[in-house]
Order: C-alpha cells, then sequence, then structure tokens
C-alpha cells in the first residue's frame, strides 16, 4: 500500500486494532475456562474478531500481522465450543497477540510494523512456514552479520553519551562496520540487508555533527537497527531482545539530558501526539451529532425569522403610537378632555414604555440570532471538517477486488485510479462502498474481454478498467469507466423481454439511450447463469437507489466495441445546505441552491420549438425548456407565456447539462436540512427528501440530477409511451399525500396530486383521471362533497372514487358510500396493501 496512505489510515487502524486484540485476548482466555460457564456466542464471536482483524492488515499490506492473525485463525477452525483451547494453544494465541502489539507499537512511532520472531511464532502456532529465499541467503550471513550489529549498537550508545572523546572516529568505525555488511549482503544477493545498512551507515554520518541533527539521527537509527536484527534473526534470542530495548530506551534519554539540551526527537514527538490527541468516534455518535448540528442551523433560521417579527412588531408599535398621539391632539383642539383625554394619554404612555421595551427587545434578539449563526456556522464547518475524508479510502481497497475477480474470470485488468484527494462526506463514502464495488465487478465480468478476444479485435490483452472521483463545484462525479465490449443495446432489449420487463413491442420501440437504462431495474442481469460474480440478479439497480438516496443520479455512456463509462453523480455533503424556494401553483419546493445557476424571466420570443421540444434561448444557446409542475407529478397549469405574459424559470444546472424549468414564482431562500421520507418513497425520484422550513411548513426537497436526466428528450419519450390509468390523489396532508401517490407510482400508475378538494375538482376538468382517491376530511371542499359533485357531473360521473379516511365508525363508511364512494378505506388498511388491491377492482377493465 502507499505509505501515505498508509500513515493517513494508521491512527484508525491502530485504534481498533487494539481494541480487537484486547477482545480476542479476553475470549481466548474464556475459551480456557470451564465449558458449562462460557457464552453460547463466544467462540463464533471470536471467529468474527480473528477474520475481521485479518481482513483489515490484509487490506492495508501488513504481511506480518496478516500471518500470525491467519494462524490463530487456523487454530480456531477445528475447536468446538463444549471441547475449549489447550493450555498450550491459549499461551501461543497470547504470544501471538503481543507479538502483534509490539509490531503496532513500532507503527505508531513511524517504524514497519514488523513481528518479531515471527517464524517461532507461526511454528508455535502450528503454521509451517516457507522460508523466503532472502532468508534462506541470510542464514549464510548470521555470524558475521550479528557480530557487526552488535558493534553498531555498542557505537550508537556511545555516541548519545554527553561525552564522547573522539565522536568522528566513533561514527567512522561505525559507517565501515555498516558498508562492510552492506557489501557482504550484496554478494550473498540480499537487496533489503543490503538498504537497511546503508541506512545505517547514513544515519551514523548524520550523527557526527552533534546537537538536534544527531538527536533525529538517533531515533532513526535505533529503528534500523532493530530491523537489522529482525532481518537476520528469525526468532531472537531473549539478551539480544533485551539488548535491543535498552539501546532504544538510551536513545530519549540521552538526548534529553546531554550536553546539547535537545528535545525529544520528532518522530516520538508525533507519535506521543497521535496517540494523546486521537480518538475513535462511533458512526452512530458521529451521525447523531451531525443531526444536533443541523437541528442548530434550523434553530438559527428560527431564531432569525423571530427576530425580524420583534422588529415588525416594534415598527407596527410605533405606527400605533403615532395614531394615538395624533387622536389626543385632535381631541384636545376639539376642545375635548376631561377623563378620556387623561385615559388616552395614559394609554400613549404606557404603550411608548412597552415600544421601548418591545425595541430592547427586539436588538437582543437580532444580537443573540447573530451569535447563533456564528456558533452554528463554525459547528458546521468543524462537523463537516471532521466527516470529509480523502476518497482513497474508497478507492484503494478496490486494488485487491480487481485482482481477485480478474484471476477467478482469467482476465488481465489494469486498474487506474485517480482522484484519491479529492474530500467527501464519510456517510456518501460508505453509502458508495457496495455500490461501486457491483460496478466494478460489472466492468470486468460484462464489460472487458478475455485476452484472447482483445487480441482478436485488436486490442491490447490487457483491458483498462478507471476508476476516478471528479470535483464538480459543490459535486462529485463517480466514474467507472472500461475499454471493453461496449454495452450492447441490442442484448439488453432481448433480455428485458425473456425476463418479462417489457413486451416486444415496446422493447423495439426503445432508443438505444433508453434500452441501455434498464440495466438498473431490479433483478435486471444478462447473464444466462448464476456465478460467483454475476447472474443474481442484484447490482445495478443498487447503484441507482443509493445514488438517489445520497440525492444523486447515475447515468451509462457505452460506445460499441470501446467500452462502458458509469456515472454517479453526488453531492459533496448530506450537510445543511442553501435551498431555493419555488412555488408551482399551489405547492411550494425546494431545490438546492448549489444546483440553480441562476432565475431569469422569459419573453415569448424567446421560446420556440425544435423537432418538436420546447426550448428558450439563453446567452446563444438553445435549452429545454419545461414546466416544474409537470416534472414533479403536479397537475399542467397553463404558463404564463403561453398567455403573451412574461414566464420566471430557473436555470438548474449538474454537470455540464442545463434544464430551464418553469415556476410560477420564488418565494425566497433559505438553509435546510434535507430528511429523508423513507423507504416508501425511495422510488420517487424527483425527491430528494423533505425539510422543515423556519416558519414550520414542511416542503420537499427535489432531486437535481434526476430533474435534469428526466428533460432529456429521451427519458422524456419513454415515459410518454408507458402511459397507463391516470389517478388523481387528494389529501391535504404532504407526507399521505405523497406516500399513496409513491404507493401508486411503484405500481406503475401516473399519478396527480391535490392538496383538497376544489384543486382536485380543477384538475378533473381539464385533465383525464380514470380513477379519484381522496381523503375525507380537508379544507374548502372535504372528501364526501367531492365524490358528491364527480357523481352528479355528465361526464365524470362513471369515475370511481375510494374515500381514504381515518373515521371508521359505520356511521362515518355509511355516510361516504351514500355521496357515491365506491370504496371506503381505513388509512392503516393502506399499508397492508388493500388500496392496490381495491384500485385494480375498480379500474375499468380496458385501463387496468
Amino acid at each position: 500500500m502507499d505509505p501515505q496512505l498508509l500513515r493517513s489510515i494508521w491512527p484508525v487502524f491502530s485504534a481498533e486494532t487494539r481494541e480487537q486484540i484486547q477482545a480476542i485476548g479476553a475470549k481466548v482466555l474464556g475459551l480456557e475456562g470451564p465449558s458449562n460457564e462460557r457464552e453460547a456466542d463466544l467462540l463464533p464471536s471470536l471467529k468474527r474478531l480473528v477474520h475481521s482483524l485479518k481482513g483489515s492488515a490484509a487490506s492495508l499490506g501488513l504481511d506480518d500481522i496478516e500471518q500470525v492473525v491467519h494462524a490463530i485463525e487456523d487454530g480456531l477452525a477445528h475447536i468446538r465450543t463444549d471441547d475449549g483451547l489447550p493450555r498450550d494453544a491459549v499461551e501461543s494465541m497470547l504470544r501471538g497477540l503481543s507479538g502483534i502489539e509490539a509490531a503496532m507499537a513500532r507503527g505508531d512511532a513511524g517504524q514497519a510494523p514488523q513481528v518479531d520472531g515471527l517464524a517461532g511464532l507461526l511454528k508455535s502456532l502450528g503454521r509451517d512456514v516457507v522460508l523466503p529465499e532472502s532468508a534462506a541467503v541470510l542464514s549464510g550471513l548470521a555470524a558475521k552479520g550479528l557480530e557487526a550489529l552488535e558493534f553498531l549498537e555498542a557505537a550508537l550508545g556511545a555516541l548519545c553519551s554527553p561525552d564522547v572523546p573522539d565522536r568522528a572516529a566513533v561514527v567512522r568505525k561505525a559507517m565501515e562496520r555498516a558498508r562492510g555488511l552492506k557489501v557482504q549482503a550484496l554478494e550473498a544477493g540480499s537487496a533489503r540487508l543490503a538498504t537497511l545498512s546503508e541506512a545505517a551507515a547514513l544515519g551514523f554520518a548524520r550523527m557526527e555533527p552533534g546537537g538536534d541533527a544527531a538527536s533525529l539521527a538517533a531515533s532513526e537509527v535505533a529503528g534500523t537497527l532493530v530491523d537489522l536484527r529482525g532481518q537476520l534473526e528469525h526468532e531472537r534470542p531473549p539478551q539480544a531482545v533485551a539488548r535491543a530495548v535498552e539501546t532504544l530506551r538510551a536513545v530519549p534519554v540521552a538526548v534529553e539530558n546531554g550536553a546539547s539540551g535537545a528535545q525529544q526527537a520528532p518522530v516520538q514527538q508525533e507519535a506521543r501526539a497521535s496517540t494523546d490527541h486521537t480518538v475513535r468516534v462511533a458512526v452512530k455518535t458521529l451521525d447523531s451529532l451531525a443531526l444536533q448540528v443541523e437541528l442548530l442551523v434550523a434553530g438559527r433560521s428560527q431564531q432569525a425569522r423571530r427576530s425580524e417579527s420583534y422588529r415588525a412588531l416594534s415598527d407596527g408599535t410605533h405606527e400605533v403610537l403615532r395614531q394615538l398621539e395624533r387622536a389626543a391632539s385632535e381631541l384636545t383642539l376639539a376642545g375635548g378632555g376631561g377623563a378620556a383625554l387623561d385615559s388616552l394619554r395614559s394609554g400613549v404612555t404606557l404603550m411608548r414604555s412597552m415600544q421601548k421595551r418591545l425595541l430592547e427587545v427586539s436588538r437582543e434578539a437580532h444580537r443573540d440570532s447573530e451569535q447563533l449563526a456564528l456558533v452554528a456556522q463554525v459547528a458546521r464547518d468543524d462537523l463537516r471538517d471532521l466527516r470529509m475524508v480523502p476518497a482513497s479510502q474508497l478507492l484503494e481497497p478496490l486494488r485487491r477486488t480487481v485482482r481477485e475477480v480478474s484471476a477467478r474470470l482469467n482476465k488481465d485488468v489494469a486498474l487506474e485510479l485517480a482522484g484519491g484527494e479529492v474530500r467527501l462526506d464519510r456517510r456518501i463514502l460508505d453509502a458508495l462502498k457496495d455500490p461501486l464495488l457491483h460496478l466494478v465487478r460489472n466492468a470486468i465480468d460484462h464489460g472487458l474481454e478475455t485476452p484472447d478476444e482483445r487480441r482478436q479485435a485488436g486490442k491490447s490483452e490487457t483491458g483498462r478498467l478507471t476508476v476516478r472521483v471528479e470535483p464538480r463545484g459543490a459535486r462529485i462525479a463517480v466514474v467507472v469507466e472500461d475499454d471493453g465490449y461496449g454495452l450492447s443495446p441490442e442484448r439488453v432489449r432481448a433480455t428485458a423481454v425473456r425476463r418479462g420487463l417489457l413486451t416486444e413491442d415496446a422493447a423495439a420501440k426503445l432508443s438505444d439511450a433508453q434500452a441501455a437504462r434498464l440495466v438498473f431495474q431490479p433483478g435486471f442481469s444478462t447473464r444466462e447463469q448464476v456465478t460467483a460474480t454475476s447472474g443474481r440478479g442484484v447490482g445495478l439497480d443498487v447503484v441507482q437507489a443509493t445514488a438517489a438516496r445520497l440525492q444523486g443520479s447515475v447515468d451509462v455512456e457505452f460506445w460499441a466495441g470501446r467500452g462502458t463509462r458509469f456515472t454517479v453523480d453526488l453531492p459533496l455533503t448530506l450537510a445543511a445546505a442553501l435551498g431555493l424556494l419555488v412555488r408551482t401553483g399551489t405547492t411550494v419546493s425546494a431545490i438546492p441552491s448549489d444546483s440553480v445557476e441562476r432565475v431569469m424571466r422569459l419573453t415569448p420570443d424567446d421560446v420556440g420549438t425544435v423537432a418538436g421540444r420546447v426550448v428558450a434561448r439563453v446567452d446563444g444557446s438553445q435549452l429545454t425548456f419545461l414546466p416544474l409542475a409537470e416534472a414533479i407529478g403536479l397537475p399542467r397549469l397553463p404558463l404564463a407565456i403561453e398567455s403573451g405574459r412574461v414566464q420566471t424559470a430557473a436555470l438548474v444546472v449538474v454537470g455540464g447539462d442545463k434544464v430551464l424549468y418553469a415556476i410560477d414564482e420564488v418565494v425566497g431562500q433559505q438553509e435546510i436540512v434535507v430528511r429523508s421520507l423513507g423507504k416508501h418513497l425511495q422510488s420517487v425520484r424527483h425527491l430528494a427528501g423533505a425539510a422543515v422550513l423556519d416558519d414550520g411548513r414542511v416542503v420537499p426537497v427535489l432531486n437535481a440530477p434526476e430533474l435534469v436526466r428526466a428533460a432529456r428528450p429521451e427519458t422524456r419519450s419513454m415515459a410518454t409511451e408507458s402511459r397507463r390509468p391516470r389517478i388523481l390523489v387528494c389529501d391535504d396532508a404532504l407526507t399521505t399525500r405523497f406516500a399513496m401517490k409513491s404507493l401508486l407510482e411503484i405500481a406503475g400508475f401516473p399519478v396527480v396530486t391535490a392538496a383538497d378538494g376544489e384543486e382536485a375538482w380543477g384538475i378533473l376538468e381539464r385533465t383525464s383521471c380514470q380513477l379519484v382517491v381522496s381523503d375525507w376530511q380537508m379544507p374548502r371542499l372535504d372528501g364526501v362533497g367531492l365524490a358528491r359533485r364527480i357523481k352528479s357531473h355528465p361526464t365524470l360521473h362513471s369515475t370511481p372514487i375510494i374515500l381514504v379516511t381515518s373515521l371508521d365508525s359505520p356511521e362515518d363508511r355509511a355516510a361516504g358510500l351514500e355521496a357515491g364512494a365506491d370504496g371506503y378505506l381505513v388509512k392503516r388498511e393502506v399499508e397492508r396493501g388493500r388500496l392496490l388491491e381495491l384500485v385494480r377492482q375498480l379500474l375499468p377493465a380496458n385501463a387496468a
């Protein structure tokens, strides 16, 4: 693994490993005791811990630690809970854990985390060790090498003392012995031993001047000598261990108390600082903290709103005072007076006192609001920095995955990683692990050819797979690209027909781009047989679902015979963000401000049609122009521009794609905290979640990447070709309305919504709907009134209507059915599937 990456990951790995070592040691000791006193899950939990530690060490390339843990795992493989562990096995495992702890201490000090006496430990754990060739070579150097090493250790101890009679001579002799050992190592063919010997010689050379440079060099030389001894000995004698420990202990003491007065070596200071100032935080705790900070940000907006309310009240009070004082003056001029005038003047005085106090409260509220805003901003920035991690933590583990999958499939794959330095939210990184793994496995299995196939196609036998993270302003793109076959639309169409997702006629009408997106359908796989890699029908649908949950989208591009590219567009962080509040009809929605380039006003001359598509001219470019209401499932209302008036529009930009959406007005802009709407609404792609405004209103937050994707011509034509009976859902509660809308859309029905009976009636008059699902208790026109109006209409009387309400008494049910309702459901029955069942029963036979 890259040393820089290992250093960045090491603090987390070190803390986690120490906890695992403690837990493993306790459980190993527990297996030695009587079986009747053990927990039932003791052995399985121990095996899980050991397996987890082995995987962590392997992923970081820590071979010594991995071998010891692997040997412990092998020793546990044939143990039954009733049998327990024999004493010698327990002692061997504990010695192995101690060896790992010593290696971790080296890693904490910035040295290589090698396990002392690795061969002996593995042998005691019952694991046969095959020594590498370098070890066999070193066995011939053991005598001379150990003798030279003892001389070097003595020289280091002498140079660390305050008074050295001839410092230069000691340094010169030490360098000669070190380089002599280097020559012997090169003659024997041991590059590792030669490198360590040269490093020792250079370290001694830096110790000659003394002072601070010698202090740092002494620490490095001590570590090098330990590595030298580990290379020369597979199992170090106890007296040698003692000598090495004493040598290392002498270095900081001599440096601190020496004549130079130098402080402790920087490497040791850094290690100690990382130990003292690094703590592990559970993800659950971090998520809870993130929620509290987001609530703090939302509270700041509410506080600012209250501050404005105080100011408005103060201004209103001033106006009341002015009116009262004018009334008192007019009363005095008219000759009035007496008790009435005295009472009026007393009221004016009291009002003036109240105004003064209200003004003070207003100033205090404004000051508190500003202070809270500062605290919220600092807390949010600190939390964002805490959660932001380098993308390399997501990318680097793919190397092992690519190696394993390509070897299993007998394919040569060269993996290229880019963008590891880009920092993104830890929540996004964790959520992306499985989807990215699916994309990589899919690229190797379905995308890249075998070496023979690539040779026949005139390509290099080694396939190229690129995974990169690209920053795009406030968003990122994760791109997985291969230079293989290229996705085959014909094969995708055939698979969709075979699996019953589409009819042959419907599949034939799909464009290549439309067909390509079928790979994101649940259960879709072009693999005929189930293998270790493919054919289970699970994979790319996970990518799309995850992207939608993270307020993003996924897209696919392909070039026949040249490759395929998957792009996952995501926000950089999931923290609170600015939202642009827009109104379409009676619905207020929020669009993330970082996705809105600008808001503009279009004249009729700015809008036209090109190839049947409505476009608007902006800065010399023709952009797709659509009503936002239509894109988010609201009824199509006439646009201002259709009657020759100026139209307000928002320019939504994601990556390089731009779309103009017609809106009625911009309500405002404020910080919003996006909350998930739960699994029931995951399939509503244009929704990223919901947010609570500072005035308490709940508004839907739109998914900008999905809005842009849905505006593409091929996507819109695909939606038009798949018409099904349209259902009108009417409910004054936003959550219930969207929940029922989602439930029906999942079943494949297009849905329009209304917030009350009057709005629903207006939709029915201008839009064809084949069924109505309505709440009972609503403002303006309730569900019973809507049912009566529908059933008495000359053309709408045959439209089925289902009342969904919390009223479940026999009297209420009878009243609803008497009003003309064709079905009556209590809201708790919706979750049990009764709504879909009733919808299918009531829809006309030719429509269902």
